[in-house]
């Protein structure tokens, strides 16, 4: 071996080593994958078909929840006492009978009327004149006094629900006395009913104690009227 062969032998080791420029360029990097292929998502769309079924399903129980069958209207003659007053009351509904239009008015309205026992049907009279909203009144006549059928419609009106707002002289009527109330009725509309009573008389005819006529009108109002 000869003093140059060592050298030949580290030159041949250096040409072999990993990495060195002999060994040639670096292999390409590996291929990337694929973007995921964009697609239509039924998530959206199964938020939206869950929303209007549980609408539907709420609109469904409200309905169920409100919807009512209507209160039968009462027709009893038996008298029943009212607290606060020495008469018995008797249910009016069949005796307002001609004043009752279109189902108007509602159920629960006519059965808040009552008539003091013994009372008499006079006449009936539409107020309305073709305005659209329902405005009538029934007249009657009894053998108690004024102030006797203006404690009755006092404390039987209040027991019927009526929410009282007025109580003394008639207006526009001397010598009357009157008693008003208003009532939601089932029909979306709030109700006025007067009971207008006027003077007791004793005239030819009349029994002993008098005779006293009276009025009970009812009044649709509108929503402006509300």
């Amino acid at each position: 071996m000869t003093l140059h062969e060592p050298d030949t032998e580290a030159e041949a080791d250096a040409d072999t080593e990993p990495g060195s420029r002999a060994s040639g360029p670096p292999p390409p990097p590996p291929p990337q994958r694929p973007p995921t292929p964009g697609g239509f998502s039924i998530g959206p769309a199964m938020i939206v078909a869950g929303l209007a079924v549980l609408i539907l399903v709420v609109f469904v129980t409200i309905g169920i929840l409100t919807s009512q069958t209507p209160a039968p209207v009462r027709h009893s003659r038996t008298p029943t006492a009212v607290s606060g007053s020495a008469l018995k009351a008797q249910a009016a509904a069949s005796r307002l009978t001609p004043i009752i239009v279109s189902g108007e008015p509602p159920t629960n309205i006519l059965n808040a009327v009552d008539l003091p026992a013994g009372a008499v049907t006079v006449s009936h009279q539409n107020n309305a004149a073709g305005s659209g909203q329902f405005d009538a009144q029934v007249a009657f006549r009894s053998d108690d006094s004024q102030s006797a059928l203006l404690t009755f419609y006092a404390a039987d009106m209040k027991l019927q629900g009526w929410q009282i707002y007025d109580k003394g002289p008639a207006a526009n009527d001397p010598g009357a006395l009157e008693v008003l109330g208003k009532l939601a009725g089932t029909d979306g509309y709030y109700w006025e009913m007067g009971a207008t009573i006027s003077p007791t008389s004793f005239g030819r005819g009349a029994p002993p104690t008098g005779e006293t006529d009276f009025t009970i009108r009812l009044f649709q109002q509108t929503d402006e009227q509300s």
